[in-house]
């Protein structure tokens, strides 16, 4: 072949795809991309869910049971829960028995009212367990307008407040580890607006909570203690039912002289009331809220024969105490009242004279977390 004829002959293109080609790859990559990301972005985080977190998560009955005669202790504190700096102290004071954390998160939209997950999780770093009393405010929901509206149970029985709990549930799975939750505590305060005050009626309470611990259920937190909280000795019509509540938790406050009889009542005669009228529902105790005012009588000497009453072995029935260490309080007619233990002088001296650094031992087992079957 001659070299005019060579030159002559058209150039091959070089291999791979055409520019076409290239094209109508890239076309289809960016029309996949969005289904994807809508529908299987969500469908792969469903499925992790599912099948990994949830089977990740510490069954609420992995808390081991306390030994006869020793129980858990605990606090709340106006700091919790941003801040552990009280608990530390509350440690050293006991002799590193604390072994609860109570604080109060409102219902609501907005980041104050998700699932705390980062207090949580330095919470159990340090080795402490959670109890949230979770408190149903719906006015804190922007699509009520800052208003609590009447029935407000029979709203959350219906399903109209499901995606909040329903987040708020996969919060507490994702946490993995046992925590006590408590519901609408207190349910004839009228201070509250899931009370009668508001409309809201045994039946609503019942239905509200039933609905919650299902939800609860249906998203795998099975690290979840249920704790109900009577306000008075007759609140046994809003108590939902013992296939419901793993716990109920006493509130016990002596408001002595700013009581409107004016009457000092010792720890122990006010908490055999509370657990005399509620032991019949077959539901284990602990006391979930304690002070005691200082007005008419020593808040130093009721605390020790507290105390002294659980060492004794008196209230065999509670198997658990939370100290409400909240310096700003008050009463029922809203006189102001410190129900905090730094009006009590001494008091280190006190818990090591009577030992009651022997007593306190209620944390999670040191065991691999269980799977579903």
């Amino acid at each position: 072949m001659t070299r005019k004829n060579i030159a002559n002959r058209p150039l091959k293109s070089a291999p791979g795809p055409s520019i076409r080609s290239f094209l109508l790859f890239l076309f289809i990559v960016v029309m996949a991309y969005f289904p994807l990301k809508k529908w299987g972005e969500p469908a792969l985080s469903e499925f992790w869910f599912r099948e990994v977190i949830c089977r990740m998560v510490t069954d609420a009955h992995a808390l081991e049971n306390p030994e006869p005669r020793k129980m858990g202790l605990g606090a709340t504190r106006p700091e919790l829960p941003q801040s552990l700096y009280g608990m530390d102290e509350l440690q050293s004071t006991f002799g590193g028995r604390v072994s609860l954390i109570s604080f109060y998160q409102a219902w609501g939209d907005g980041p104050l009212h998700a699932f705390p997950t980062e207090a949580l999780k330095n919470m159990r770093k340090a080795g402490y367990t959670p109890m949230v009393t979770w408190e149903p405010w719906l006015s804190e929901f922007v699509r009520y307008e800052s208003k609590e509206p009447q029935k407000s149970l029979a709203l959350i029985a219906s399903g109209k407040l499901d995606s909040y709990i329903r987040e708020w549930a996969r919060g507490a799975a994702r946490h993995g580890t046992p925590l006590f939750l408590r519901i609408a505590h207190e349910p004839t305060n009228p201070l509250y607006p899931w009370t009668s005050t508001y409309g809201n009626t045994p039946e609503m309470y019942g239905s509200a909570w039933k609905h919650i611990r299902s939800l609860f259920m249906e998203e795998g937190a099975r690290n979840v203690s249920f704790v109900w909280t009577p306000f008075g000795l007759l609140d046994s019509a809003f108590f939902p039912g013992k296939d419901q509540v793993d716990w109920i938790g006493l509130d016990l406050f002596n408001y002595g002289a700013l009581s409107e009889q004016g009457t000092w009542i010792d720890f122990y005669s006010l908490a055999k009331l509370y657990v005399d009228s509620y032991r019949t529902f077959g539901v284990p105790m602990f006391a979930a809220e304690v002070g005691t005012s200082s007005a008419g009588g020593s808040k130093a000497d009721w605390i020790r024969d507290m105390f002294r009453a659980f060492r004794n072995g008196d209230l065999p029935e509670l198997k658990a105490l939370v100290l409400f260490d909240i310096p700003t309080g008050q009463t029922p007619t809203g006189l102001p009242i410190d129900w905090s233990l730094s009006e009590i002088k001494g008091i280190d001296s006190l818990i090591q004279r009577e030992q009651f650094d022997t007593l306190f031992t209620l944390r999670p087992k040191a065991a691999l977390r269980s799977y579903l079957p």
